[in-house]
């Protein structure tokens, strides 16, 4: 139940930040509300694709070692 909430919530934050950004008549906040989710989200992305490297780093600066 918990799982469906957060992807229905996180599925209307979605569409309600591009409707923002698109729609002519909307306060101010939500357009700027609306472009920072959407760039979030990217940032996110971005992170998720590089998450091996950043791993990798992260292990080479605290030293530690895993064992293959």
């Amino acid at each position: 139940m918990k799982k469906a909430f957060w992807e229905i919530f996180f599925l209307l934050m979605s569409f309600g930040s591009v409707a923002a950004v698109i729609a002519p008549n909307v306060p101010k906040i939500f357009y700027w509300l609306g472009w920072i989710y959407i760039f979030l989200l990217l940032g996110v992305g971005i992170l998720t694709l590089y998450a091996e490297r950043i791993i990798a780093w992260c292990d080479k600066i605290l030293g530690i070692k895993k064992d293959e």
